[in-house]
């Protein structure tokens, strides 16, 4: 981990110590870097966005590179559009934080995000200061103004079948948390013939339907509107619009596990040679997937750019993280909560099934997520217990935390945050009180520390 830099990006709290010119000298690095070349750069809509884009704007226009505005769009779009043009990336996010943090996140041409070892470089030009100055002639006179939120939205439907889900005239809610996505996901919903109702559905960097994570206890007027409404399907999205939340019929939410494996399992099916990729976090019925249609399965550590950088190099068919982001490498090397809506709706049109009935297809598996927080005098202290206590498992996987896989394949997972004080621990089983038993298991050591 980067003295900046964390699991994709740079998040702090605005105007404290994630300032102006905090983020003037980051994009300072960042143009020097990368030698003055054409920067992409979009925002999402909270309250210091804007601020703080105009300041990411001045430093890479001081080392000489020309600038393309997007204005107010999610990561997945912006990630897009440097794809689709060749050119670098920068995007004024915090994505599912608070409304008070935000942060910086950086793409290469493909769209993907820096490596950590590009992250090193901007680093190392940060703290000494040795930026690229152009001479004042030499500096952009302007900026080129290119919306493409529309683009974007016709791009995702070419992905699909989008006469199947026309027909289907299905009745969704989206539930855009205020964010970006109200920009783009009832847009993309509405062209696809669905009959839509959104909610948090204007932007506004304050939050002020819930908080930008979609997890269930976020998410309860999306549930109330599922379980009262006539509704075939729900789905949320984060503040900038790269995951997303599936709730069924009877305001059931589906956990990312398994909105992930539904669309894994139909473009395993659909697609040619290729390996699915995901985090060591996620559930194994990816790897199941995987077996059954003939494909090696690849775990990374956690952080989608990882996840990108292996469908990258394995020339992969889909990739994704427990939380419900996807990454269809044949569009957005990152995750893309709209695309992935699509193919819900996509899954949902050309089985003719409801979704309740497609999820019940799918193996069970039970999974238990807890984090707790800790006294940061003990995280290593804590680190070293559990590297003492899983030692002695022959299938430990010390890739991202502490993973131990069982002979009945159920398994353990403990993460220290790279951020925070806190523990992750994961599990999952065939059998639920297997899965809890070995979390409240974990946790008793941890507060036994």
């Amino acid at each position: 981990m980067g003295k900046l830099f964390g699991t994709f990006g740079i998040r702090r709290i605005a105007n404290e110590e994630f300032t102006p010119e905090m983020v003037t000298r980051l994009a300072l690095s960042f143009g020097t870097f990368i030698e003055g070349r054409t920067v992409v750069v979009g925002r999402d809509p909270r309250k210091s966005s804007e601020m703080l884009y105009h300041a990411v704007i001045a430093g890479l226009m001081s080392c000489g590179c020309r600038v393309i505005e997007l204005g107010v769009t999610a990561t997945p779009t912006l990630q897009w559009a440097c794809r689709q043009w060749s050119h670098w990336g920068a995007m004024i996010t915090a994505s599912h934080n608070p409304p008070e943090w935000n942060g910086l996140k950086l793409m290469e041409k493909s769209g993907k995000g820096l490596d950590p070892e590009q992250e090193t470089v901007v680093e190392e030009i940060y703290f000494k200061e040795n930026f690229r100055r152009v001479p004042w002639s030499s500096i952009p006179q302007e900026t080129v103004k290119r919306p493409v939120n529309h683009d974007y939205v016709r791009a995702i439907i070419s992905k699909v079948n989008a006469e199947a889900i026309r027909n289907s005239a299905f009745r969704v809610v989206i539930d855009c948390a205020n964010g970006s996505p109200a920009l783009i996901t009832p847009l993309l919903l509405s062209e696809l013939g669905c009959r839509v109702v959104s909610i948090n559905s204007h932007p506004d960097g304050r939050f002020p339907g819930r908080n930008p994570e979609p997890t269930p206890q976020n998410l309860t007027d999306l549930s109330t509107m599922m379980r009262h409404g006539d509704f075939d399907v729900g789905f949320a999205q984060d503040g900038d619009g790269d995951r997303l939340i599936v709730v069924r019929d009877e305001g059931v939410f589906i956990s990312g596990d398994y909105s992930v494996s539904l669309v894994a399992d139909t473009l395993a099916k659909r697609m040619g040679p290729g390996p699915i990729v995901t985090t060591v976090a996620t559930t194994h019925l990816l790897k199941e997937i995987a077996h059954k249609t003939g494909r090696r399965f690849i775990a990374t550590a956690v952080g989608d750019r990882l996840v990108a950088k292996a469908l990258q190099e394995s020339e992969g068919i889909f990739g994704c993280e427990e939380n419900g982001g996807m990454i269809f490498p044949d569009f957005v090397w990152g995750r893309d909560g709209a695309i992935a809506a699509a193919w819900i709706l996509d899954i949902m049109a050309t089985t003719g099934k409801p979704l309740k009935e497609i999820l019940a297809e799918l193996p069970t598996y039970y999974q238990v997520k807890k984090k707790v927080f800790v006294d940061p005098g003990k995280k290593e202290k804590i680190i070293r217990k559990i590297d003492a206590v899983t030692a002695t498992y022959p299938d430990r996987i010390t890739l991202d935390g502490y993973k131990v896989v069982f002979h009945d394949d159920s398994w353990i997972l403990v993460r220290p945050s790279g951020t925070e004080p806190l523990f992750r621990v994961f599990s999952e089983s065939r059998n639920q009180s297997q899965a809890e038993q070995l979390v409240e298991e974990y946790l008793e050591i941890i507060h036994g520390v």
